[in-house]
């Protein structure tokens, strides 16, 4: 078991993707609705963020049928890991509302997240495949009194598959299952289930710059509370399409900086929301420190920028967030 301290949100980033054949870099997608992608050294394939490459033969067998079935090349067959994740930062805009109320309810917030996850690598000729199951709970605090009875608390759920074919690209299928609960009633607000597929390519410029695209799209199945006839329970449904470019640097000025860029495209089917389309965008930038010689940053100070568009004027908002945070790690 290794022990790493450093910084996630996303249960889910944890995971290795398909070794690939070749020495290509590939980087992993996931991002649920924050943006907080980071580098984890999880078993001998690196973590989403890293490098990912084939290191050992083929081992197949067949199956009953006579198909050609893969099977796993770890002595355990299955790695997981463990964590802690703690922030404190400064959040312009908690509400994500458009208008005067914005200037009036910033806030500082503190969250903490719990997150545990499996995954296992299996080759067949000249594929790869990852699939994994991850979890993770997290606690919501803003740090404002007229703001305490917005207080939730976050359950995630993802299963999928990382698939490598020969290429460039890693191909990926996974499910997503988010509940938001308030705190302070102890009610269901919120759930869905956001099922999504897309590809994953890493391209290198100047010799330092990497930069590694995720493009996606899915379709969020969700139930919300208080239902009424024009607030129906699918009222929260809609299609997203969405692109997030991971920026690393290999010069050792930069080394430590990680800026990400996404963008997506979302329209919703039912209800009063029948007509809404949002474009949104989130810039956020990571600098990061290691101590106790960890490989992952022990430290990390950001800033994150959020912003809504919508056909529906109502619906906009821009949103600051920086601040700090830990993280630690398990690996097994």
């Amino acid at each position: 078991m290794n022990f790493n301290i450093g910084k996630t949100e996303n249960a889910e980033n944890q995971i290795p993707q398909a070794k690939q054949v070749d020495q290509d870099e590939d980087k992993s997608p996931e991002i649920n609705e924050s943006i907080e992608i980071e580098e984890s050294n999880l078993s001998e394939g690196n973590s989403q963020t890293n490098n990912t490459t084939l290191t050992e033969n083929n081992d197949l067998s067949t199956s009953d049928t006579g198909a050609q079935r893969p099977v796993s090349l770890n002595d355990n067959h299955i790695s997981g890991f463990l964590g802690f994740d703690s922030r404190y930062f400064y959040r312009s805009n908690p509400l994500f509302v458009n208008g005067d109320l914005r200037e009036k309810s910033e806030s500082d917030v503190w969250t903490n997240n719990f997150y545990t996850g499996a995954f296992s690598t299996i080759e067949a000729d000249n594929s790869a495949y990852t699939p994994f199951l991850t979890g993770s709970y997290t606690t919501y605090n803003y740090l404002t009194d007229d703001l305490e009875t917005f207080n939730y608390r976050t359950t995630s759920i993802a299963t999928g598959i990382f698939s490598y074919y020969g290429g460039k690209n890693t191909y990926f299928a996974k499910v997503v299952y988010n509940m938001d609960k308030s705190t302070e009633f102890s009610t269901e607000d919120f759930n869905e289930f956001f099922s999504q597929i897309g590809f994953i390519r890493t391209f290198q410029f100047l010799d330092s710059l990497n930069m590694n695209t995720t493009v996606g799209v899915g379709q969020h199945s969700s139930t919300i509370d208080s239902a009424n006839d024009t607030r129906p329970e699918d009222l929260m449904d809609n299609l997203e399409i969405y692109a997030l470019n991971i920026f690393s640097f290999e010069n050792s000025f930069f080394e430590n900086l990680l800026l990400t860029y996404r963008v997506s495209y979302q329209s919703f089917d039912n209800g009063d929301y029948s007509d809404r389309k949002d474009l949104s965008h989130s810039f956020s930038g990571d600098y990061g420190f290691s101590f106790f010689d960890s490989d992952e940053h022990n430290l990390i100070l950001f800033i994150a920028c959020s912003i809504r568009n919508s056909n529906r004027d109502s619906f906009d908002y821009v949103n600051v967030d920086t601040g700090g945070g830990l993280k630690f790690t398990a690996n097994f």
